[in-house]
This record gives C-alpha cells, sequence and structure tokens, in this order.
C-alpha cells in the first residue's frame, strides 16, 4: 500500500495558529524596541527668596505700601507662580510687585510670599505695624465771617499726646453760597504752612467741598498749647459762602477752642 501525503484538516491549521498568536504579540514589540526612547526626568531647579521689600513697615489703617520681592532663580522666571498672603489686610495685584492695604485693626500683621514653579518652592514673610488712626477735633460746621475780603477762623489748640510723627492737619472746606473761588492760608504759631492757595470754582452747581492735609511735625514737636490759624481771601464776600466742615489733628491728642 502507497502512503500518501495528506494535508491537515482545516480545524487543526486553525488551532496551530491560534496557539502561536501570543508568542507573535510578544515578539513584535521586541522587535520595535530596538530604539532606546527612554523619557528624560524634568529639570529641578534652584529657588531661593532673599527678602521681601516694603516701602513702609509703619502704616496707618487704610494705607498702602508695596511690596517687591528679591529672589534667585536657575530657570525661566516665567514659569513661576507668585502666592501672596497676608493675615489681615489685603493685597492687590500679583507677581513679583504688589501692593498691600492696611487693615482697620492696629498691630502687627504678616504678609506671606509662596514661590514655585510646580517643583521647586520657597517661602518667605514680612511683618508690618499698623497704628492706630486716632485724632481730635478742632471744629466743625462752622462758616467763615466777616466784613471785608479776609475772612479768619483762630483757634488755640492744647496738645496732650503725640501718639507719633508727622501730627497731620486734616480739613475738610465746603464752597456753599460762595459764586467764586478763593485763596486758602494756614499758619500755626504764625509760621505759614498753607500760602494764598486757590481752592473753589466759579459758578458751580452745587456746592463743593475740598480737602486736605498739612504736616505740622516741624511746628508741633511735644506737648504745649498752640495756635492754628485758617484764613480766607475771598472776592464778593457773601453770608454763608465758605462753611469748615471739618478741622482735625491727626495722631495727637488733646482739645481746641476757637478763639
Amino acid at each position: 500500500m502507497q502512503n500518501r501525503f495528506r494535508p491537515p484538516k482545516r480545524s487543526k491549521l486553525f488551532k496551530t495558529w491560534i496557539s502561536l498568536l501570543p508568542i507573535g504579540i510578544f515578539i513584535v514589540p521586541l522587535i520595535g524596541c530596538d530604539t532606546d526612547q527612554t523619557v528624560a526626568p524634568p529639570i529641578r531647579h534652584t529657588l531661593r527668596i532673599s527678602e521681601l521689600n516694603l516701602t513702609d513697615l509703619t502704616l496707618e489703617s487704610g494705607d498702602t505700601t508695596t511690596i517687591m520681592v528679591t529672589f534667585d532663580y536657575s530657570g525661566d522666571e516665567a514659569d513661576l507662580i507668585f502666592s501672596w498672603e497676608a493675615s489681615s489686610g489685603a493685597i492687590v495685584g500679583n507677581g513679583s510687585s504688589v501692593t498691600y492695604l492696611a487693615p482697620n485693626a492696629h498691630g502687627a500683621h504678616t504678609i506671606t510670599l509662596q514661590l514655585t514653579d510646580g517643583f521647586a518652592m520657597a517661602k518667605h514673610s514680612a511683618t508690618v505695624t499698623v497704628l492706630a488712626a486716632q485724632s481730635f477735633l478742632i471744629d466743625s460746621d462752622v462758616y467763615w465771617t466777616g466784613d471785608g475780603e479776609t475772612l479768619v477762623l483762630r483757634y488755640q489748640v492744647n496738645v496732650t499726646r503725640i501718639l507719633h510723627q508727622p501730627v497731620i492737619l486734616r480739613y475738610d472746606i465746603v464752597q456753599d453760597k460762595a459764586r467764586t473761588g478763593a485763596f486758602l492760608g494756614i499758619d500755626v504759631n504764625g509760621v505759614s504752612l498753607v500760602e494764598e492757595e486757590a481752592i473753589g470754582e466759579v459758578d458751580p452747581a452745587e456746592g463743593i467741598s475740598i480737602t486736605g492735609e498739612v504736616d505740622l511735625s516741624r511746628i508741633i514737636t511735644g506737648l504745649g498749647t498752640y495756635e492754628i490759624t485758617l484764613t480766607l481771601v475771598v472776592v464778593n464776600p457773601v453770608e454763608r459762602g465758605w462753611l469748615l466742615g471739618e478741622a482735625a489733628l491727626l495722631r495727637a491728642e488733646g482739645s481746641a477752642v476757637r478763639l
């Protein structure tokens, strides 16, 4: 009898192909991995904050100060994230320079900056002192009166305590019935600190308010009695033309009487 070659049945071929498939799947990735494609680790930069520089370390409530950070970074500064915080008060702005707004509460307050590029991180703090914004009233709601063009309000001011310098005179003047402007003069103990400053408007639609501050620190240097004079030179004076809405002495304690 002759032996004849018989091809394997199709079902056996299919089973053999299925059994070899996992081996093929394993070999193909090995063939494609001849080249080393290892991902390089991220570059770690160095970061250090040297100082937080403030234009003023002592403030009053509502005052502002500018803060700038000095730092060393080995990478691109555009990659840095600036996170500012204040224990009290408000931070205005972002980046390497911001503005701090002092709160109403007096005392020591902490400002903190955290700086990072996502990997390196540095942190630094600074302290500001907020002073109590005390003052005492010299006078309020009184009109300048007189027969001529020069109108005077004069006060004897007794300073019993200076909280800190500079001592400031703050005033609020209202152009009420006056139809033209005036010239303001302020002196303390005969020393002129404001001389013929133009204030007001011509024919204002309604009463306008003029506010200002004068530094008295070179005159009021200690406790004692001082004479403060507020003078208006007016054109065509009218009754109830100019009103002293308020005059107050800031950063000091004491009392005042109109002379």
